[in-house]
C-alpha cells in the first residue's frame, strides 16, 4: 500500500488528537470529565498528560520511523491496556500505519480516549469488544505479562503478534553534574500517570559514593512532596491504599526512607525496586550499568542527566529507550514505545 496512504491514516488520528489536547475545544472538554471517571487520576493529571505527553506534534522524521517500522498487514488488530490513557493514541496510530483495517478492543477499565479519537476520526478503525484475528493478520497487544500469556494461548497459528508486556523505567545520574532542577524533572517523570506507566521510573542510580546519593535521595523526595500540591496524585480504593501502606512499612523496615509527600523515596547501597505509587529507590553506583544489567529485560526506558552515560547505557541496554530527565514520559512518536520486542512481531 502506498505510504502517502498510510501517513494519511495515521495524521487523521493526529488531527483527532490536537482537539483532544485542546482545553477549548467541546470534545476535548468532554475527554477531560471522562477520564476523571476512568483513570482516578487527579484533574491536574489529566491537563498535563494531555498537553505533555499526548504525541499530537511528531516531525516527519518521527512519522517516517513508524512507518518504516510498522509492517503491514490486511488486517491489524491492537489490544489496548488501560494504565496511561495517551498510550492509546500511539498504539492506534501503529495500526492504522499497518492497515487500513484495523480493529480495536479498548481497555475496559479506561476506553476514553479510544472512544474520543474513533468519534472524531470515524472510520479510521472499528471499535470491537472481541478481537478475532485470523492467519496472516498482525495482532498489536499491550498489558501485563500475564494478560498477554493468556492471549497468545488462544491466538490461531499464523497470526503475527507484536506482545508487549510489564515493563518499567530507571533513572542514571552522575553525581558530579546533579543539580536541583535534576530533582525537579526526576519527581516530574515518577508523578506523571501516578507511576502507573511502563516508561515510569522504579529506581534511580547514583554514579557516585553514598554520602552524595543520599543527598540526591532526599532532594527528589523533597521535589515529589512539593510536585503533590502542584500535581495533585489521584484516588486509591481501600485496597490499593492498604498494600501502599504495607509497602511503605515495608520499606521503612528495610531501607533508609526520606517522606515525599504522598509517596517516598528509599536509599540503600542495595539495588531494589520502589513499590508502587509515588516512589523511588536510590542506590550508589561505581558502574551503573552493571548495576542495571539485572533488570535489562524489564528496562523500557533509561533517563539520565549526563549525555556520556546516555552513550554507554545504549550500548549497555539496547532495548531501552534514552531520554533526557523529565522527558521519560514523553517518548518521540516513531514506533513502538516498547523496544525490547523486534517490531517484525512473532509468527505463531
Amino acid at each position: 500500500m502506498a505510504e502517502p496512504t498510510r501517513r494519511a491514516r495515521v495524521e487523521r488520528l493526529l488531527e483527532a488528537a490536537r482537539r483532544l489536547a485542546d482545553a477549548h475545544t467541546a470534545e476535548g472538554r468532554r475527554l477531560r470529565e471522562r477520564l476523571l471517571d476512568t483513570t482516578g487520576l487527579s484533574t491536574a493529571s489529566i491537563e498535563l498528560g494531555l498537553t505533555r505527553c499526548l504525541e499530537t506534534a511528531p516531525d516527519a522524521a518521527e512519522l517516517d520511523s513508524l512507518l518504516g517500522s510498522t509492517p503491514e498487514a490486511p488486517h491489524a488488530h491492537v489490544l489496548l491496556a488501560g494504565n496511561v490513557f495517551v498510550a492509546a493514541l500511539r498504539a492506534v496510530a501503529i495500526g492504522a500505519a499497518a492497515s487500513e483495517r484495523l480493529s480495536v478492543r479498548a481497555s475496559r477499565r479506561d476506553p476514553a480516549l479510544a472512544e474520543a479519537l474513533h468519534e472524531l476520526a470515524p472510520g479510521s478503525f472499528e471499535l470491537v469488544h472481541t478481537l478475532t484475528p485470523k492467519p496472516g493478520d498482525r495482532l498489536w497487544c499491550y498489558g501485563s505479562d500475564e494478560t498477554l500469556a493468556d492471549l497468545r494461548a488462544s491466538v490461531p497459528r499464523g497470526v503475527w503478534l507484536h506482545a508487549h508486556g510489564s515493563g518499567f523505567g530507571a533513572v542514571a545520574v552522575d553525581a558530579r553534574g546533579w543539580s536541583v532542577e535534576d530533582a525537579r524533572a526526576i519527581a516530574l517523570d515518577t508523578a506523571l500517570f501516578d507511576r502507573q506507566g511502563c516508561l515510569s521510573p522504579r529506581v534511580v542510580c547514583v554514579a557516585g559514593d553514598a554520602a552524595q546519593a543520599r543527598g540526591i535521595a532526599a532532594q527528589i523526595a523533597g521535589a515529589l512532596g512539593e510536585l503533590d500540591r502542584e500535581l495533585p496524585p489521584g484516588s486509591y480504593s481501600p485496597t490499593e491504599a492498604a498494600e501502599l501502606r504495607r509497602q511503605r512499612d515495608a520499606a521503612t523496615y528495610a531501607f533508609e526512607l526520606f517522606d515525599a509527600g504522598s509517596g517516598w523515596v528509599s536509599f540503600s547501597s542495595q539495588p531494589a525496586l520502589a513499590g508502587s505509587g509515588r516512589s523511588l529507590h536510590v542506590l550508589p553506583t561505581s558502574d551503573v550499568a552493571a548495576s542495571l544489567a539485572p533488570w535489562s529485560a524489564h528496562l523500557t526506558c533509561v533517563a539520565s542527566n549526563d549525555a556520556e552515560l546516555r552513550r554507554q547505557l545504549g550500548s549497555a541496554l539496547p532495548g531501552a529507550r534514552l531520554a533526557r530527565l523529565g522527558e521519560m514520559q514523553r517518548p518521540a512518536l516513531d514506533g513502538p514505545v516498547d523496544r525490547r520486542r523486534s517490531p517484525l512481531g512473532e509468527l505463531l
